[in-house]
């Protein structure tokens, strides 16, 4: 599933592209994907308005069209493609934004996860919690947040109404940088720890935007070209490999029905 890293290389890859454009007209297929709106209204009230910026929040898409916002989430296999030849499921593509200039934007969701709606006023996302990006996203919030819930730290790590945008795949990084077990209890962490986390948090999403994010599957950017931060990976995925950092075997636990990748000498 895209996370914050793969959702925010999409919107700094789509702003300078279709910021400020108008759209012509929109061509939606009737798919699951759309939740407060159906294909035809959607399509209609997004006729004649201009894209006047592209936000995120979490793992969410924002386009302000002019007084209506378009809000996406990726689901599992979400994307949008600036040029329909760079699709290689081209029979799922569900929606097609066609603009004034000649341009084009295409939304593609070949296991139909993702999340279409559309909202009179800007989305709040009241039920999310603080987006690592953001200036709310600080060392005293991030203390506060681990230390008063007594839940596996891996857990806090991707529950989304605590921290916005972390999945799977980064937060077995994020503990992995951090030297803290995926096994631990957030509130019995010190503050060293802590602070380690809150920093690892932030170095990790960073180096993958960097990247472009991560591709194991689905995920690709605007122009059709998977992410690159997979081949930097640490632990997700090389179970039985040797730690890059002490040259022990990283392992593969479940936990809550997902992989989690660790050192278990790195990692206390």
């Amino acid at each position: 599933m895209p996370e914050l890293p793969e959702v925010e290389t999409i919107r700094r890859q789509l702003l300078p592209i279709y910021q400020g454009e108008t759209i012509e007209h929109v061509e939606c297929r009737k798919v699951r994907i759309f939740q407060n709106v159906t294909p035809e209204k959607f399509a209609r009230s997004l006729k004649g308005r201009k894209i006047l910026d592209i936000g995120r929040y979490g793992k969410f898409c924002i386009f302000n069209c002019d007084s209506v916002w378009a809000t996406f989430h990726l689901g599992m296999s979400g994307i949008f493609l600036e040029d329909k030849r760079d699709s290689f499921h081209p029979q799922h593509i569900h929606i097609q934004i066609h603009f004034s200039s000649g341009k084009k934007l295409y939304f593609q969701d070949v296991r139909k996860f993702g999340k279409v709606w559309l909202f009179k006023e800007q989305p709040e996302f009241a039920n999310l919690g603080v987006d690592p990006t953001t200036r709310k996203f600080t060392l005293n919030n991030f203390r506060k947040l681990v230390t008063l819930r007594q839940m596996n730290i891996k857990f806090l790590l991707m529950n989304q109404a605590v921290l916005a945008g972390i999945g799977n795949i980064y937060a077995n990084e994020i503990l992995f940088n951090a030297g803290i077990s995926p096994l631990r209890k957030s509130n019995k962490l010190k503050e060293k720890g802590i602070a380690d986390l809150y920093s690892s948090i932030k170095l990790i999403l960073n180096q993958a935007i960097k990247k472009f994010g991560t591709s194991y599957s689905a995920y690709r950017t605007v122009s059709g070209e998977p992410g690159t931060n997979q081949h930097f990976l640490k632990v997700y995925q090389r179970a039985g490999q040797e730690c890059y950092r002490c040259g022990k075997t990283i392992k593969k636990i479940v936990m809550g029905s997902r992989s989690t990748f660790y050192c278990p000498n790195c990692q206390k």
